[in-house]
C-alpha cells in the first residue's frame, strides 16, 4: 500500500519511521510501501524526499493495476500507523486501491516536540467528541484543544506538499490513461484541502480526478460555497453530514462556537448539479457518528453509495431511482440525499 508523506522520515529499510516533524510551507514528499506484518507495520521501498519522476512512477503501477484508485487525505490526530490502518480498511471495505498521504497532524510543533505544556499523548482522531461546553477550560480539554489547533496550523503550513502530490497525481493519472482516481478528504483534511485549493496548479490538478468527497468535513459550514463550487472533477463532488456527529460538535465548541459543514451545512447550499450533500443524521453511524464511512454496521445500501463515491462512479446509476441507494430519497433538485431520515419539525 502507497503511502506517500511530508513528514521527516527516519531510519532505513523496515526500521523506517514517519515522524512527527515537517518542513513547513515547503513541497518536499517521501513514500514508502506499508505493510502488515503480524499485526504491526512496517515500512518498505522508502524513497526520502523523492523526486516527481520516483513518485509519478510509483503511482502509474497504482494506476495500472486491476482496481480504481482512491487518494484519501486523513484527518485529525492520526499517527502514520492509524493513517495505515485505515487506509487498509478502505481498501478491504470498499475494493479500491486506496494511496494514503499521511500528513503531521497530532498538533505537535513543526520540529515534532509537543507544544509547551501539553502532554506528550497519542490519543486519536475522537478525542475532540469529549469536549463539552461544561468542561471547556478542564485542563485535560484545553491540552486537546490545542493540539487540536496546533494540527490545522500544521495543515495549512503543508499545503505545497499536497499541492504538489495532486499534480503528480494528475500526471501519473494522464500517463497510465488506465484507472481513475477519486479523492476523499475525511474530518480535519477537508479544512487541509480547503487551503490547498488556493494554489491554481492543486485546483487544476483535482479536475483530472473523477469524484471528491469530503468526508465528515471538519470545516466552518457558513461560507463554504465559496471553495466547494471551486471543487470541479470529471464527476461528483460529496459533501457528507451528521448533525450528531460529537467529534465535530467539540470542535465546534473549541472553535467558538463554528458550526462545522459534517454537522450542519446551513441552509446557502451549492447546486450547480456537480455538488450532492448526503445527510446520514438519524441513521446508523456507529460510535460517536464520524467514522460512520468505515463503522462495523454500516448498511448495504449506504455501502454501495461510497463504494460509488470512492470508486469513482456516479452515486446513482442510470436507471435507478434515488431511494434504490439513499434509504430516504433525495430532495427534487437532486442536492441533498438522505442516508438517515430527516427530521420534521414540531408542526411541520
Amino acid at each position: 500500500m502507497l503511502i506517500i508523506t511530508n513528514r521527516r522520515v527516519s531510519g532505513s529499510g523496515t526500521d523506517t519511521a514517519f515522524s512527527g516533524a515537517f518542513e513547513p510551507a515547503q513541497s518536499l514528499l517521501s513514500m514508502a510501501d506499508a505493510r502488515e506484518q503480524g499485526g504491526a507495520w512496517s515500512l518498505q521501498a522508502l524513497a526520502s524526499e523523492a523526486s516527481d519522476d520516483a513518485i509519478i512512477s510509483a503511482l502509474r503501477r497504482r494506476f495500472e493495476g486491476s482496481r480504481r484508485v482512491l487518494l484519501y487525505i486523513h484527518g485529525n490526530n492520526n499517527t502514520p500507523q492509524r493513517c495505515f490502518e485505515r487506509c487498509a480498511l478502505l481498501g478491504n471495505i470498499y475494493g479500491v486501491e486506496v494511496i494514503g498521504f499521511s500528513w503531521p497532524s497530532e498538533g505537535l510543533l513543526p520540529d515534532g516536540h509537543t507544544l509547551p505544556g501539553v502532554a506528550d499523548t497519542a490519543g486519536s482522531e475522537d478525542d475532540l467528541a469529549d469536549v463539552r461546553a461544561s468542561n471547556r477550560t478542564a485542563g485535560p480539554i484545553v491540552q486537546k484543544a490545542r493540539r487540536y489547533r496546533q494540527a490545522k496550523n500544521n495543515a495549512q503550513d503543508s499545503v505545497d506538499a499536497l499541492a504538489r502530490l495532486l499534480r503528480l497525481m494528475a500526471i501519473a493519472r494522464l500517463q497510465a490513461h488506465a484507472q481513475p482516481f477519486s479523492v476523499a478528504a475525511h474530518s480535519l483534511g477537508a479544512h487541509y484541502l480547503q487551503y490547498t485549493l488556493e494554489i491554481a496548479a492543486a485546483r487544476e490538478a483535482l479536475g483530472a480526478a473523477q469524484n471528491v468527497a469530503l468526508v465528515a468535513p471538519c470545516v466552518r459550514a457558513a461560507g463554504h460555497g465559496d471553495w466547494v463550487s471551486r471543487l470541479r472533477p470529471k464527476g461528483q463532488v460529496f459533501v457528507t453530514y451528521n448533525e450528531g456527529d460529537s467529534v465535530l460538535l467539540g470542535a465546534c465548541i473549541v472553535d467558538g462556537q463554528q458550526v462545522k459543514l459534517g454537522t450542519d451545512p446551513g441552509g446557502t447550499l451549492v447546486r450547480n448539479g456537480i455538488v450532492r450533500y448526503v445527510c446520514f443524521t438519524g441513521s446508523p453511524v456507529g460510535l460517536g457518528g464520524h467514522g460512520y464511512f468505515v463503522h462495523d454496521g454500516i448498511a448495504d445500501k449506504t455501502r454501495t453509495a461510497f463504494s460509488r463515491m470512492f470508486g469513482s462512479e456516479a452515486d446513482l446509476q442510470a436507471g435507478e431511482y434515488p431511494r434504490q441507494v439513499y434509504v430516504a430519497g433525495c430532495d427534487a433538485d437532486g442536492a441533498v440525499c438522505y442516508v438517515g431520515v430527516p427530521r420534521v419539525p414540531d408542526g411541520g
